[in-house]
Formats: C-alpha cells, structure tokens, sequence
C-alpha cells in the first residue's frame, strides 16, 4: 500500500539513500496527508513545549505546525532510511533545530512510525527524538 507522496514544489526527486528536507514556505499542505482520524504523538514535557504532545485530527495537526514554526526555526531534516512493511513505515533520521526564545540548539536522532489507510492516508504518527534535550533548549 503507498504512501501518499507529498514534497516541496520545485524540489528535486531526493536520493535513494538519504534526503534533506527544507521548505521554506511552509507546511499548507501537510495536514492533506493524513486521515480524519489520526493516532499522532510526540511523547516529551508538554508542559515546556507547547507543540509536543498527541493529536487526533488535521486541525490538531495544522496547530501543531504553527506552533513549531512560532518555536522554532527548523535548521535540517535528513531522513537517513525508509523502512516500508506493508501499511506501517518507519523513517530513520536526523534533525537540527533552533529554538527561537532561547537560541539553543536541538541536535537528534529521531524515527517516525507511520500507518496509512488503504486511501494511503496516514492514520498513525509516532515522532521519537531526544526530548530530555528539547525540553531543556526551550528553558532559559
């Protein structure tokens, strides 16, 4: 079952092995990717970090990506592997990320678990990073 394919405009096809994700220009249309329904988690101290924390529906998601972006200005996002089995991928990567109160920076590892519906429209979104370390650059 594919994943619905969504990439910046006038991006180039990325590399098999690894990409790196910059788009300037917002994230519009991310919440198109996923189902109306959706099981969504970026487990961490939600109490510091406004923008961590489950989510259940597009609009859920869309707040969750403008307050990431009002939080932070977002520096690399390599995706390093791709692990597809059937309706459930995993993505192996990288991120580096400023904080903007603060000027820490945020440099991770990080998975995200998927599961996409037979529409190929993500139903689960599991993002793991170090969250010990996000929660510490968000403090003064």
């Amino acid at each position: 079952m594919p994943i619905k394919e969504k990439t910046c405009p006038n991006e180039p096809d990325p590399p098999s092995t690894s990409s790196s994700v910059e788009c300037p220009q917002g994230t519009d249309g991310a919440t198109e990717l996923f189902a109306d329904s959706v099981e969504w988690d970026i487990p961490g101290a939600t109490e510091l970090v406004p923008w961590i924390g489950p989510r259940r529906n597009p609009a859920e998601i869309r707040e969750f990506h403008d307050l990431l972006d009002k939080g932070l200005v977002k520096d690399r996002f390599d995706v390093e592997r791709v692990l597809v089995d059937g309706p459930q991928a995993v993505a192996i990567g990288r991120l580096r990320s400023t904080i903007r109160s603060t000027g820490k920076v945020i440099e991770t590892a990080f998975t995200i678990e998927f599961e996409v519906n037979d529409d190929g429209l993500i139903t689960k979104y599991l993002l793991l990073e170090d969250s010990w370390q996000v929660a510490n650059a968000v403090l003064p």
